[in-house]
């Protein structure tokens, strides 16, 4: 088995501890329901005007991108939060 470099196991630690947020852009969303359908961590729901939204949590969403690629309006933005400590 071969080990990563150096380098690659550097930029996969510093990836794995970014916190994203997938954000719907409101004005975009149809109500279609497709990323609450796919997110596979199941952060997403309709709010109370029917719009798709990621669940109020401390879990990273991880930003697999899978809403964001799926979602047919393009109303996912990922957000990058902040790095954990």
């Amino acid at each position: 088995m071969h080990k990563a470099s150096k380098n690659l196991q550097e930029k996969i630690q510093e990836l794995s501890q970014i916190i994203y947020r997938a954000a719907t852009i409101l004005s975009k969303c149809k109500s279609c329901g497709t990323c609450i359908k796919y997110c596979p961590l199941n952060l997403r729901e309709f709010n109370k005007d029917g719009k798709a939204v990621t669940v109020n949590t401390t879990i990273s969403c991880g930003g697999c991108t899978v809403c964001y690629h799926r979602c047919p309006e393009l109303a996912i933005q990922l957000i990058k939060l902040s790095k954990n400590p």
